[in-house]
């Protein structure tokens, strides 16, 4: 080592000198963006136990269980993207580190002609800022769902609460009523969330529209109420091609709901998304009548803008 030492050139002795740093840091990048894999892959594997979970069937998240899981869920299929990502960027980090230690010896990569080419260094350092991204984006992520959480937790609360009164109906009672009665149901969860009801129940000759109310902000809104006696059961795709035909013209609506104990088709589904028609199904309709959440946050609705000053 010493002979070669004091044979060794100037020029050698700063090439190796630089091979060494350059190396040093290679390695570095690797640990790095496998480190960041590893705390990654981790979160990920929290995230699908949040998601599907024995917790998760507990009767206490009943209120909030399709959104926990669809939370967590997709926490859970964005961190493994970014796990992927990271896998990926450190299996190129160290296939660099490689082919520096197969240059160990070629000092001529640090001549003058070859200096401006480039450098097995600026890949790997391209790939730590490929990685770093990746981690903050995996933080976005967790930072993310700890906010939705937080508020799902708080629906839970809140739902559990309104149960524990008398206005809460079970879907087992709702099943039992009389189909004018869920009309009237259907009347009264509505003037509950705030809206002025125009005509409670329906009847003959009422085309389509058993509730009509008025929101706060004056829209008038449409419910035709489909109760099909049991669960499971679903509204036939006429009726809504039905109440597509009154609810506008004849009844000039701004909203259009329609409600059952039941479900509706898939070819029912498409038509109201395509015309516009909120559908509250029975799962939803257990959010509305059981667990206390306004039909305002079920369907998404939301007040229009205030019309600006003259």
């Amino acid at each position: 080592m010493q002979e070669a030492l004091a044979e060794a050139s100037q020029d050698d002795l700063l090439a190796a000198f630089i091979w060494s740093q350059e190396e040093k840091l290679a390695w570095q990048v690797v640990c790095a963006i496998e480190t960041w894999q590893a705390e990654v892959e981790a979160e990920q594997g929290f995230a699908h136990d949040r998601a599907f979970g024995d917790h998760v069937n507990k009767e206490f998240w009943a209120p909030v269980r399709e959104g926990w899981q669809r939370v967590t869920g997709l926490t859970a299929a964005r961190l493994e993207e970014e796990a992927v990502r990271l896998n990926v960027l450190a299996q190129e980090a160290r296939a660099i580190h490689d082919q520096l230690i197969d240059v160990s010896g070629d000092f001529e990569r640090y001549t003058a002609d070859k200096a401006n080419g480039e450098q097995l260094l600026d890949e790997s350092v391209k790939r730590y800022g490929q990685a770093r991204k990746a981690r903050r984006a995996s933080n976005r992520v967790m930072r993310e769902e700890q906010d939705e959480v937080h508020r799902l937790v708080f629906t839970n609360a809140e739902s559990r609460a309104y149960m524990a009164t008398s206005q809460s109906l079970p879907l087992s009672q709702i099943d039992s009523l009389h189909h004018q009665q869920f009309e009237e149901l259907s009347a009264w969860l509505l003037q509950r969330d705030g809206y002025d009801i125009q005509r409670g129940t329906g009847g003959s000759g009422d085309l389509g529209a058993d509730v009509i109310a008025v929101s706060r902000s004056g829209q008038r809104v449409v419910v035709q109420c489909k109760h099909v006696g049991t669960s499971g059961r679903n509204v036939a795709s006429r009726h809504i091609h039905q109440l597509n035909g009154t609810a506008w013209q004849t009844h000039g609506a701004d909203i259009v709901i329609a409600v059952t104990n039941g479900g509706f088709p898939k070819p029912g589904r498409t038509f109201a998304e395509d015309h516009n028609i909120h559908l509250i199904d029975r799962a939803a309709l257990e959010r509305w009548a059981t667990w206390g959440r306004s039909v305002d946050e079920i369907l998404g609705l939301s007040e229009p803008d205030a019309a600006p000053a003259s």
